[in-house]
């Protein structure tokens, strides 16, 4: 098992992953041909749209807080002496999360600054340099903080048969002085075959796992906590021409409690998708 451990600032979006259908059983997979290494056009862009609702069983009744976001991502590659360098800035960057009791909270391209800096090997990412923020009450609509594993999927040590599995663990940590939050995800990625996306013949990866996610922060003096749990299943397409992910699709269900002083224990609960396409 791959364990790594990226310490970065961000919001409190969490990412996992749903399987395809379509696929079919390919043959061997040649050791190059899921490998990370500087692709051909040097350059991609990404759009990633995130969707998900919030649920907490309040004092007040069962609230549910949608949340919204949609980002385009222009990534540039080079050599790194661990092996590929990849920078990216945010071309597009819309955000929402409305609230019953608060009303509708909002963000755009204004409000990011920075970019995000990743190093991988050929197996996937082995460090995220920085990541974009996003300033004032909005920061913790950020989904820049798992935009790197959502991009870069961890791939098999060698040449595989479909059937084939791998395990990689992904730990994330935020802690901007706001919020804390630290999670956890165990994946189980097995390779199923070949799939035909517009004519491109695309390795279909399904990915499978567990989630565990916990975050603290304070509100109206008083110190908030949430924890929660659950299952994790999605896919990747991997275009082996260009060396790079083409398309996903990660679905997340997590279940858990929020506690708040003086309070017993709020059932709450997080899902919806992220979709992510290589734009070109």
């Amino acid at each position: 098992m791959m364990g790594r451990r990226w310490t970065i600032s961000g919001g409190l979006t969490i990412s996992c992953v749903l399987t395809l259908a379509c696929a079919t059983t390919g043959g061997s997979s040649p050791e190059d041909t899921l490998a990370y290494v500087v692709p051909s056009p040097a350059i991609a862009v990404y759009e990633i749209v995130d969707s998900a609702a919030v649920y907490v069983n309040s004092p007040v009744g069962a609230l549910d807080i949608p949340t919204n976001s949609a980002t385009t991502l222009s990534m540039t590659f080079e050599m790194d002496p661990r092996g590929v360098r990849a920078t990216g800035s945010v071309e597009r960057f819309e955000a929402s999360m409305s609230n019953p009791m608060q009303g509708t909270l909002s963000t755009g391209l204004n409000d990011v600054t920075g970019h995000l800096e990743i190093v991988f090997g050929r197996r996937g990412v082995e460090e995220v340099v920085s990541v974009p923020t996003v300033g004032g009450p909005a920061a913790q609509l950020s989904p820049f903080h798992h935009i790197a594993n959502d991009l870069f999927p961890r791939l098999p040590a060698g040449a595989v048969d479909p059937g084939a599995t791998w395990v990689d663990t992904v730990t994330w940590t935020i802690d901007d002085g706001a919020i804390k939050t630290n999670s956890t995800t165990v994946y189980t990625h097995t390779l199923v075959g070949d799939t035909v996306v517009d004519g491109r013949t695309l390795r279909h990866i399904a990915v499978a796992g567990d989630v565990a996610n916990e975050a603290e922060f304070v509100q109206a003096g008083a110190t908030i906590t949430q924890s929660m749990t659950g299952p994790t299943t999605g896919f990747v397409l991997w275009d082996t021409e260009r060396g790079l992910l083409a398309e996903a699709f990660f679905e997340r269900e997590l279940a858990g409690s929020m506690t708040i002083p003086g309070m017993a224990p709020l059932n709450m609960g997080f899902e919806g998708p992220v979709r992510v396409r290589l734009q070109y």
